[in-house]
């Protein structure tokens, strides 16, 4: 009698387990292993460090301030790297910020006489670049470098939306013709800060690596000296 027990809940266990069932577990533990995936691989639509915007579509009167807020703040922030910028690779960049956007800024203008005669871009910045101004002002050395490429990397992928954006879809034929212009001038930036960046973070870590050996192999010399002078005589 109870062997027959037993063997009638073996045949129940292996009727339990049919494809149907293991094909649900199947399905379940792929599913646990998309989300892992997606936690480790980090958020979906996350835009890596060195992509850019898509290119913007916005009115022309929104073009207009925001380009020469761009160049506002793009020569005033330039002239606080040649002054300040603890790297000559700093100081070099921000000196071609004060060449570049100055052009552009003189171009935009020229082009406004003409098509927008009665456009009156800003004159001033605006409280968010003051506040970026400001903490660059703030900052000496070499974190005066690191916030200023942080401003430069976001910086340029706004203005490269931007005047892409403009440049493709724009509806004033000489703006639009400006903006097909400094678009390359413009991506040029934005690649060279980013490798600009790019190289100071490598240093950076290379020099926290050798600090780190280094000091890793002084406690292994006093570990070895004070062995050492605890061993007996004659051993």
């Amino acid at each position: 009698m109870r062997t027959t027990v037993i063997l009638a809940a073996a045949l129940m266990a292996t009727a339990c387990d049919t494809p149907d069932s293991q094909q649900a577990d199947r399905a379940a533990a792929d599913g646990a292993m998309t989300d892992d995936n997606m936690m480790a691989d980090g958020q979906p639509g996350a835009m890596a460090a060195g992509d850019t915007m898509a290119g913007e579509n916005v009115p022309t009167d929104a073009y207009v301030t925001r380009a020469a807020m761009s160049d506002m703040y793009e020569i005033e922030a330039g002239k606080l790297a040649v002054k300040n910028g603890e790297s000559a690779e700093t100081r070099r960049f921000g000196q071609m910020m004060v060449n570049d956007h100055t052009k552009s800024s003189e171009d935009m203008k020229s082009v406004l006489a003409s098509a927008m005669p009665n456009a009156t871009p800003p004159a001033r910045l605006d409280a968010e670049h003051q506040q970026m101004i400001d903490r660059l002002k703030a900052a000496n050395g070499a974190a005066f470098d690191r916030e200023y490429q942080t401003q430069q990397m976001m910086a340029h992928r706004k203005a490269l939306a931007l005047h892409e954006g403009y440049a493709a879809n724009g509806d004033n034929t000489e703006l639009k013709a400006f903006a097909q212009k400094v678009t390359p001038v413009i991506r040029k930036h934005h690649d060279q800060v980013n490798t600009m960046a790019g190289a100071t973070g490598a240093a950076a870590a290379g020099a926290n690596t050798g600090s780190t050996t280094g000091q890793a192999n002084n406690r292994q010399g006093t570990t070895n000296q004070s062995g050492a002078a605890g061993t007996p005589p004659g051993q």
